[in-house]
């Protein structure tokens, strides 16, 4: 429906592993999200509703867009070292690697990574940003792997996937949300059997006392 072509039998099979993989995973900020919203007993929809707007961020969900994004920025495989470089020594966030729980080499990139490969063969624009991003991933492995942890994660294989099925770049994160609802829908059932408003404590760490000033005195 995206593409107006009925995909093929790999296509087919490649999208049902890319949402797989997409479905649900650990108490990650959009779950979080719905589960807090739900666990008020507001209804269902409202819940999903704050998933999709936590997934959305560039920091989460939208983390595949940004990628395609810095891969066509850096346009060819000899321009990755250079560009890491500026990177590293402006501070800018490289897209698609490190992860708050995962110390180590993402498990469903390590399945994305050749199922990417496989399907940016098909034509020449995409086997050249799949070239720049499995040398940006061996650079950061590289220098970053030991020493900070910091690996490929979902994101960083999935835009490719995606992008090579044909489908556009502001639809990655719909889809992830297409899968991911699944997740967020059997979290909510579950905690709702035993359910207890989500109520976290702050820590003030403000001004203890405070005389009030009028606002016409402000």
């Amino acid at each position: 429906m995206m593409t107006g072509k009925k995909p093929d039998a790999v296509s087919e099979k490649i999208m049902d592993i890319a949402l797989i993989l997409h479905a649900d995973h650990g108490m990650n900020a959009s779950t979080f999200t719905t589960m807090v919203v739900n666990s008020t007993l507001s209804d269902m929809y409202s819940s999903i509703v704050g998933g999709i707007a936590s997934l959305k961020g560039p920091l989460h969900g939208g983390a595949n867009e940004r990628v395609l994004y810095d891969l066509n920025e850096i346009g060819s495989p000899q321009n990755v070292e250079n560009w890491f470089r500026k990177a590293r020594e402006t501070k800018r966030k490289v897209m698609g690697f490190g992860h708050r729980v995962y110390k180590a080499y993402d498990p469903r990139a390590r399945i994305l990574g050749p199922l990417a490969k496989l399907l940016c063969e098909r034509t020449s624009e995409m086997k050249n940003l799949y070239e720049i991003a499995e040398k940006l991933d061996k650079i950061v492995c590289e220098e970053l792997g030991k020493e900070k942890k910091i690996f490929p994660n979902v994101d960083f294989y999935s835009g490719l996937v995606y992008r090579s099925l044909g489908i556009e770049t502001a639809m990655f994160t719909p889809i992830f949300t297409v899968s991911r609802v699944s997740g967020w829908v059997a979290r909510a059932l579950e905690y709702l059997e035993n359910n207890r408003i989500f109520r976290p404590r702050a820590v003030y760490t403000g001004e203890v006392k405070a005389d009030y000033i009028p606002v016409d005195q402000r």
